[in-house]
């Protein structure tokens, strides 16, 4: 199972399908896996596309309701909180967008590695595997 951030949405409706975009392979790669979308990485996305156009938001509920989207969850939000209680202990959670520690939290819970354009914004969270392309 593998669990798409926010960049890997934008880079792939970018994409248009072209397959030799290096989001597009991937997804490609990964085929046989299922994709999850946390909630809020779903909710990024179409922050993004409602800021676009009315348009681009609707082409994105498309694709969206297409997705098996992953509902912010109790243990979700027990992970997320244990996240950033250590993070705050460690004097690391400045600067790091809370939409990302959800999104991982949300990977971990669901028992998913995290696949990103930016690896690094997941840096030392315990029990997740960062994929990148």
């Amino acid at each position: 199972m593998i669990c798409i951030d926010t960049t890997v949405l934008i880079d792939e409706f970018r994409a248009r399908g072209d397959v030799h975009q290096p989001v597009n392979q991937a997804l490609l790669r990964h085929a046989g896996e299922t994709l999850l979308i946390a909630a809020v990485a779903a909710g990024e996305f179409l922050d993004g596309a409602a800021m676009v156009s009315e348009i681009r938001l609707q082409q994105s509920l498309v694709l969206m309701r297409s997705r098996n989207i992953v509902p912010i969850t109790l243990e979700t939000a027990e992970v997320y909180g244990r996240f950033v209680s250590q993070l705050r202990k460690e004097k690391d959670l400045s600067g790091r967008s809370q939409n990302d520690l959800w999104i991982a939290a949300t990977a971990r819970t669901s028992g998913a590695r995290l696949l990103t354009r930016n690896p690094a914004d997941f840096n030392r969270l315990p029990g997740l595997e960062v994929l990148r392309y």
